[in-house]
């Protein structure tokens, strides 16, 4: 019986990272069908590598500030955690997400609560809960405020390719399904609640509640911290890394050569939405968004955008895979040795 669970387990995944890879594939088809590979090749030899370098780096100071301010959440739930492990969950997560997308985030609190005998897996699940719901607000705010002050010069962009294609697909069927599943899930909650001590006393109840319980510790981790400025200030200099790196390979491509602040913050911006799509790794995604942004914006031929695109993904997907295999090398190493004790 168990093992028909563990197959009917695995084929579900097996089923869902194809579907993913298969989405990347068909991504990269429309990203690269219309390359002329030559003068794509001729498009990188321009790159100015140095910028790139400096991308990469910025890549893993990005990576140590995201592990120092992860430390300062798992600190309210185990005062032994410290920065190297979270920057090791960090890197590790980063790089199971090219495997399969979003598994990163289960990835780290894996590592974290191997790392730190003190750290429940369940504490550090609230903990990222927190922090990408965290993230996922400056993001919006960021958007919001870009929007107010560069509407006049990018407002077309979102509107046509963003906007208008997205509330043609809002029917009156589709937003009804949409309250309805909201809505069990709040009366299902509610009644989780209401009946929170019938349901502990059943064993499998007991796990749930147990795992919930942990998690909220770990999202109440937020509120409880004593230095909330230096968490505010980690998070200033994290989205400062992510627009270095943008900026960065902005001034890599002569292509683009004479382009803003605003334009750097732009694609950024616009970068963050082929992240945000579960493929692995953004492949395809990030590569076709950032193509249409710097063909449609800027008037680049399409050859160039798909350099400029290529380069970018892939200075941060280096810095990503460069970090987490040492950081993997490190988790096996110390794994390991704690099982020879």
């Amino acid at each position: 019986m168990a093992e028909g669970k563990t197959k009917r387990f695995s084929a579900k995944y097996i089923i869902q990272y194809v579907l993913m890879l298969a989405l990347a594939v068909v991504l990269l088809y429309f990203s690269f069908r219309k390359i002329s590979w030559g003068e794509f090749v001729a498009g990188l030899s321009t790159c100015r590598w140095g910028w790139i370098a400096a991308a990469v780096a910025t890549g893993f100071f990005e990576y140590l500030i995201r592990g120092a301010r992860w430390k300062m959440l798992l600190g309210q739930i185990d005062p032994d955690s410290s920065v190297w492990a979270s920057y090791h969950g960090v890197s590790i997560g980063n790089l199971a997400n090219f495997a399969f997308p979003r598994i990163g985030e289960v990835a780290r609190c894996g590592v974290v609560s191997t790392l730190k005998k003190n750290t429940t897996f369940e504490g550090a699940v609230g903990t990222v809960v927190a922090e990408r719901a965290w993230d996922l607000f400056c993001l919006v705010l960021i958007g919001v405020s870009f929007a107010f002050l560069c509407w006049n010069e990018f407002g077309e962009f979102f509107s046509n390719q963003m906007i208008d294609p997205a509330s043609g697909k809002f029917t009156s069927s589709s937003l009804r399904l949409v309250f309805i599943i909201l809505g069990s899930v709040v009366l299902l909650a509610i009644l989780t609640y209401a009946f929170r001590k019938t349901i502990a006393q059943t064993k499998i109840g007991s796990k749930i509640i147990g795992f919930l319980s942990n998690m909220w510790q770990g999202i109440k981790a937020a509120f409880k911290m004593k230095r909330k400025w230096l968490f505010f200030l980690y998070t200033i200099l994290l989205w400062g890394s992510f627009y270095a790196t943008s900026y960065f390979t902005i001034e890599a491509f002569p292509a683009l050569e004479g382009l803003g602040w605003k334009d750097a913050l732009f694609l950024m911006v616009v970068g963050s939405f082929g992240w945000v799509i579960p493929v692995q790794g953004g492949i395809g995604a990030y590569h076709f968004i950032i193509a249409l942004a710097a063909s449609e914006v800027y008037a680049v031929q399409w050859n160039d955008g798909v350099v400029f695109a290529t380069i970018s993904h892939e200075s941060q997907a280096l810095s990503m895979i460069l970090c987490g295999v040492v950081s993997l090398i490190y988790y096996a190493w110390y794994k390991r040795n704690i099982t020879k004790q």
